[in-house]
């Protein structure tokens, strides 16, 4: 695995393990990251990679999240805490939502704009598992989820 943060771009992703907190200069903004199997089209084919992604951009008020055809802020997703002031209380709630919904849960990242706005959906895990077998990486799958 790569030691070095990635960004996420365009590709389907399924996170795995737990979401961790990044070291940040901006203690109000609490950022996340978490690791996972991405697969991305490249001129040499479709590829499939195990890095470590900042997954924060998922959840901004500027990225959106498609759902039946409906685009919604991504923001919208995850329960707000009670006291907004709260840096801590806003990490405890995308962390949740991070554990619960996107942790094994693949993911097609479909647009990403400047500043790293997303705009990402859910995607069934046959159509991602269809896609490892396409990059010839079944085994990343079978290393890390056996139970898949």
């Amino acid at each position: 695995m790569a030691a070095e943060l990635q960004q996420l771009t365009t590709g389907k992703y399924l996170f795995f393990g737990s979401p961790y907190t990044q070291e940040g200069q901006n203690l109000f903004v609490i950022e996340f990251k978490a690791s996972a199997v991405g697969i991305h089209n490249d001129a040499s084919g479709i590829r499939a990679s195990v890095q470590d992604y900042n997954i924060s951009p998922l959840l901004s008020k500027t990225s959106s999240h498609v759902l039946e055809e409906k685009i919604i802020e991504a923001h919208k997703l995850y329960t707000w805490p009670a006291n907004l002031g709260d840096p801590k209380a806003w990490a405890a709630s995308k962390q949740s939502f991070f554990e619960q919904h996107l942790i094994n849960h693949p993911i097609e990242i479909m647009m990403v704009l400047e500043e790293q706005h997303i705009t990402w959906k859910f995607i069934p895990l046959s159509d991602f598992k269809a896609e490892i077998e396409e990059a010839q990486a079944t085994s990343l799958l079978s290393d890390i989820f056996p139970n898949l």
